[in-house]
């Protein structure tokens, strides 16, 4: 009768471990897979044409939202620009935190920026210099010439409108110009202009001295879409220029990271004179 008693309640405990064994290999860490499936995450979420997915954009919200806010007369200018015929060329709020992160850490007093749109990173960036410092803006607004007048009102009506010189003019021209006038070295320089001058630009920067020694010069958009991942994609014209110039910095006198914040960002440093 022991016996006979024993047997089920043996088998009920070996079942009931095999069970505890099957959980435990079912219950797996918790990961980005699992997060790229979950409601919780990204039910409500739909793709960013630069993040691509569900998660990479909800992931990018989050790191928004866990990042110091824009001022409010940088949030102003997102705004308008929302009503621009080509408001995704607009930076990330992201972007603009890096660039003044960057501005702080190294105590850039002078700033170059090619391509200005709406005056976007041009505020947040002088907003991040000390008194005395400049950011000194290339643009011809030739992609949407209606941008002109929001970047000059935005800047005019911020409290760092003494900061920042706009000049309206080519980017290539400008950059020769202030090459002439001994307007250099700049600390910082950020380039979201053109995607078929990326290559001029840094090199002109670099071969007419308008760098400090260790300046730091920022690339947006090389990523373009995750466009430059795929070969096939490469004969498109601003495609192919960037894949270019993410293999040509690659050359050995600068230092590289790109960074995958939205459409792509890289900071390069100068660490090998000139050839």
């Amino acid at each position: 009768m022991a016996r006979a008693a024993f047997l089920p309640a043996a088998a009920a405990a070996v079942a009931v471990l095999a069970w505890w064994h099957s959980r435990r290999r079912q219950k797996k860490p918790y990961t980005s897979i699992e997060a790229a499936e979950d409601p919780e995450v990204v039910g409500a979420i739909l793709p960013d044409a630069y993040e691509g997915t569900r998660l990479a954009t909800a992931r990018h919200a989050f790191c928004v939202a866990h990042s110091s806010p824009l001022s409010d007369a940088v949030q102003q200018v997102a705004d308008r620009t929302q009503k621009l015929r080509m408001p995704q060329m607009l930076s990330s709020p992201l972007t603009v935190q890096l660039l003044q992160s960057i501005i702080r850490a190294s105590q850039a007093t002078r700033v170059l920026e090619i391509g200005t749109y709406t005056g976007f990173t041009a505020i947040g960036m002088a907003e991040a210099l000390p008194p005395g410092g400049t950011v000194v803006c290339l643009d011809d607004f030739s992609d949407e010439p209606d941008a002109q007048t929001v970047c000059e009102e935005a800047i005019a009506s911020s409290a760092v409108s003494g900061r920042i010189q706009l000049r309206v003019q080519q980017a290539l021209r400008g950059l020769k110009q202030l090459a002439d006038e001994g307007a250099g070295p700049f600390d910082i320089c950020f380039i979201d202009a053109d995607k078929e001058n990326q290559i001029a630009y840094v090199e002109l920067l670099d071969d007419a001295a308008l760098l400090k020694p260790g300046a730091s010069v920022l690339v947006d958009n090389t990523l373009w879409y995750s466009r430059v991942l795929r070969p096939s994609d490469k004969h498109d014209k601003a495609t192919a220029a960037i894949a270019e110039f993410n293999k040509h910095v690659l050359g050995g006198r600068w230092h590289v990271a790109m960074l995958p914040i939205r459409d792509g960002i890289t900071i390069l440093q100068r660490v090998a004179p000139a050839p």
